[in-house]
C-alpha cells in the first residue's frame, strides 16, 4: 500500500478534502547534510531569527558561524568523521549550536537525560561510546561520576574558547551519515541505541506532504532533547528558514506554554498526545497564531480533537505517528473541522516513505485486512548500533505486490488500510505500550527485576481503567523464606528498581505472589494473574486541622489520579502518577487558586502536607536544604524529571 500523494489541501488555513498534495518550496535532496541544509538558509536569511529562548537570540548567520567555530574546536579535541557526541544538556540556545557542530564535525549526538539511574546511563555510555561528552555546569558533577572513562567539557566554556575564528576544514558529510543516536526501550532488558542518518531528518521536514513550512512560521520547541519530538522543532524550523522559539525548562507548565504561544505568535508546534489533551483540557478560548498543530506518540482522543477544532476553527490539526527507528513520523492524518468519527485514525504514508500491511509471512496484505505495520523508505535508521542480530531482525527485505524489493523496519504495530486508504491503529503485536508518550517495553522491566537476588521470578503487566489511565504493576515471586512483610518487601524490591530503570518505568504497584499461574505450554499466564488489591484504606479527608489548600490538593489529586484514600505524606508518584498527571494538578492548581505557582515547587513538594505549606507560606518549605550543593542537587534532580514531563 501506497501513498504519498497527500489527502487533504491546505488553502488559506483551512483543509479541503480530495485534493493534490501541495506544492513546498523546499525541495528535499537526500544527498545533502543537515548542516549543508542549515547554511543555505544562512546564506537565503542571514539576518532571520534562527533560534530563540527568551529574551537571547541568534540569527541564521550567527548560528552558522558559532556553530562552524565550534566544530573546530570539537575536531582539535580529537572527535572526527563516524565518532558520537553526548549531549547532557537542557532546551537550550548553546544546546542547538551543539548538535549543529557536531553534524558538521562529522559526528553523530547521542542526547541523553541526567536524571536516569546511574546503571542506565552507565550502560549508554558504555554502548555508544562517545569521543567526549557535552554539559553544562549543573549536570558535569553527577555525569563525571558515571563516565569515568569520557571525556567531559563544559560546552559555555567551549564556545567560548572556539569565538568567532575559522574553523578547521570541515570533513565531507553526505545524506547517508549518521547524524544522532536515540536511545529506547529494549525488549531484551537494555536500551538500544537507534542510529538515524541525515536524509531520515531532512526528509521528514522537506517537501512534505503533511505539513507546509513557510519562513514567517514561529516553531515551539518544548519536547527534552533526548525524546524524538525535537528532531520535528529543531529541525523543522532551521531547516526550512523559520524561527525556533523555545521554553526554558523552569517555565515549561501548560500556562507557560499558552502565554508562550500567544506572546511569541507562534504558528507550529507538535506535542504529544498527553499534552496536547492537557492544552485542550487548560485552554479551552483560542490560541489565535496557530497554524498547524501536530499531536502523537499515543491513541487520541476524538473529543479533544473536535473540542480544539472548535475552538481554533483556522487551524490544521494533524494526528501524526511513527516509532524512533523511521525518523521520528511515517504516517499522518489531517482531522478536518467537521469530522465526526470516534476513532482517530493514523492516516497516509508522509512523502519520501511507504507504509506496508504483512501477514505473518512478511507478504503484503489487501486493504480491509488486519497484519502488521511495515515502513519502508528514506526515513529508515541506519540499524541499532552494536546491535547487528536486532537490526538484522527489525529490518527486512520484502517482496512488494509490484514485484520490487524494498527494505523495512517492521514495527510491531497491528494495523488496518480501509478502502479510501486510510490507515487505521490496532493496537500492538507483543508487550510494548506507551504512557504519557513515553515507549516501553515490559519485557525490559521484567529483565530488571529478575536481576534482582531476591525474586525467583517477576512479571510485569500494564491494567487500564475505565477513565483509560494506564498502570504497570508488578508481580513478584520471591525466594523462600521472607523474612518481612509483602508491603515492605514490595516496597524494598520498587525502591531498588529505581536505582535501575526511568522513574516513567517503575511500576505503580507491587504485588506478592508465590507462585504463577501457568498454561499448559508450562509458560506463566499472565491473564489470570490476579489485579491488584484495592489500596489501603487511608482517610481521604484531610484531619481536622487542615486547611482550605490541603482540602483543595486532596481533592485535585484524587481527580487526576482516579482513585480515592490519598494520605497528607503519600508521595505522589508512589500512588502510581506521573510527570504529566502532575501538570495537569499544577494547571488546575493556578485556575483554582487564581494565581501564578512556580511548577518546579509542584514538582519539589509531591505530597499534599509539604505542597500546602508551601503554598500557604508564599515560599519555600520551612526545611530547605541544608546547603547549597544539597540545594543545587534537589533542583537539578526536579528539573531533570520535568524535563522528561513534555516527552
Amino acid at each position: 500500500m501506497n501513498s504519498n500523494e497527500g489527502r487533504a489541501e491546505f488553502f488559506n488555513g483551512r483543509v479541503t478534502a480530495a485534493r493534490p498534495a501541495f506544492q513546498v518550496r523546499n525541495s528535499y535532496e537526500r544527498r545533502r547534510s543537515i548542516h549543508d541544509l542549515v547554511s543555505e538558509q544562512a546564506s537565503l536569511r542571514p539576518y532571520a531569527i534562527a533560534v530563540q529562548f527568551g529574551s537571547t537570540r541568534h540569527t541564521y548567520a550567527e548560528l552558522d558561524r558559532r556553530s562552524s567555530a565550534l566544530a573546530g574546536e570539537l575536531m582539535r579535541l580529537g572527535v572526527a568523521k563516524g565518532d558520537v557526541v553526548g549531549l547532557f544538556l537542557p532546551r537550550g540556545l548553546n544546546t542547538i549550536t551543539a548538535k549543529l557542530a557536531i553534524l558538521k564535525a562529522g559526528a553523530a549526538y547521542a542526547p541523553f537525560d541526567p536524571s536516569y539511574p546511574a546503571e542506565h546511563l552507565d550502560y549508554m555510555i558504555g554502548d555508544c561510546d562517545p569521543k567526549l561528552i557535552l554539559v553544562d555546569t549543573e549536570s558535569a558533577g553527577a555525569i563525571r561520576a558515571i563516565a569515568t572513562a569520557s571525556a567531559v567539557f563544559d560546552l559555555d566554556r567551549l564556545l567560548e574558547s572556539a569565538g568567532e575564528g575559522p574553523p578547521q576544514d570541515l570533513p565531507d558529510v553526505s545524506g547517508g551519515d549518521a547524524a544522532y543516536v536515540m536511545y529506547t526501550s529494549g525488549s531484551t532488558g537494555r536500551p538500544k541505541g537507534v542510529v538515524i542518518p541525515h536524509r531520515g531528518i531532512a526528509r521528514l521536514v522537506r517537501d512534505q506532504n503533511y505539513i507546509r513550512f513557510e519562513p514567517d512560521d514561529v516553531v515551539l520547541h518544548t519536547a527534552t532533547i533526548s525524546f524524538d519530538a525535537a528532531t520535528f522543532e529543531i529541525w523543522g524550523a532551521l531547516l526550512n528558514g523559520c524561527t525556533l522559539l523555545g521554553i526554558g525548562d523552569r517555565t515549561l507548565s501548560l500556562p507557560r506554554i499558552a502565554q508562550a504561544i500567544d506572546d511569541n505568535r507562534v504558528t507550529v508546534m507538535l506535542l504529544t498526545t498527553g499534552l496536547f489533551h492537557l492544552l485542550v483540557d487548560h485552554r479551552g478560548s483560542r490560541l489565535a497564531s496557530l497554524r498547524h498543530v501536530l499531536f502523537g506518540g499515543e491513541v487520541a482522543s476524538a473529543g479533544h480533537a473536535k473540542r480544539f477544532l472548535r475552538n481554533n476553527p483556522d487551524c490544521i490539526l494533524t494526528n501524526a505517528y511513527g516509532p524512533t527507528e523511521v525518523t521520528v513520523m511515517a504516517s499522518a492524518y489531517t482531522i478536518s473541522p467537521d469530522f465526526e468519527g470516534d476513532e482517530i485514525p493514523i492516516g497516509r504514508s508522509i512523502a519520501h516513505s511507504r507504509v506496508h500491511i504483512l501477514d505473518g509471512d512478511l507478504r503484503e496484505l489487501p486493504p480491509g485486512s488486519e497484519g502488521q505495520l511495515a515502513v519502508s523508505g528514506d526515513g529508515l535508521a541506519i540499524g541499532y548500533l552494536n546491535r547487528p542480530d536486532l537490526t538484522r531482525e527489525r529490518f527486512v527485505t520484502i517482496h512488494t505486490a509490484e514485484g520490487t524489493s524494498m527494505r523495512c523496519y517492521l514495527t510491531g504495530d497491528l494495523a488496518m488500510v480501509d478502502s479510501e486508504g486510510i490507515l487505521h491503529f490496532r493496537g500492538r503485536l507483543d508487550r510494548q505500550i506507551k504512557i504519557d508518550g513515553k515507549r516501553i517495553e515490559l519485557d525490559e522491566i521484567e529483565a530488571a527485576l529478575r536481576r534482582d537476588a531476591r525474586l525467583a521470578d517477576a512479571v510485569a503487566v500494564c491494567h487500564e481503567n475505565s477513565a483509560g489511565t494506564k498502570r504497570i504493576v508488578a508481580y513478584l515471586r520471591p525466594h523462600p523464606p521472607m523474612t518481612v512483610s509483602e508491603a515492605d518487601f514490595a516496597a524494598a524490591i520498587l525502591s531498588t528498581l529505581k536505582t535501575v530503570l526511568p522513574s516513567h518505568m517503575i511500576p505503580s504497584r507491587a504485588v506478592v505472589l508465590d507462585r504463577f499461574p501457568m498454561n499448559q505450554a508450562g509458560k506463566i499466564d499472565r491473564s489470570q494473574l490476579p489485579p491488584p488489591p484495592p489500596e489501603s484504606a487511608v482517610s481521604t479527608a484531610p484531619p481536622p486541622s487542615a486547611g482550605e489548600t490541603e482540602a483543595l490538593l486532596t481533592k485535585l489529586w484524587e481527580q487526576v489520579l482516579g482513585r480515592t484514600g490519598v494520605g497528607m505524606d503519600q508521595n505522589f508518584f508512589d500512588l502510581g502518577g506521573t510527570s504529566m498527571q502532575l501538570i495537569r494538578v499544577h494547571a488546575a492548581l493556578e485556575g483554582a487558586l487564581g494565581r501564578s505557582i512556580d511548577v518546579v515547587a509542584v514538582f519539589q513538594h509531591p505530597n499534599i502536607r509539604s505542597l500546602a505549606r508551601h503554598l500557604d507560606n508564599g515560599g519555600p518549605d520551612a526545611a530547605p536544604a541544608t546547603s547549597v550543593q544539597a540545594r543545587a542537587d534537589l533542583r537539578k534532580r526536579t528539573m531533570s524529571q520535568f524535563r522528561r514531563s513534555a516527552s
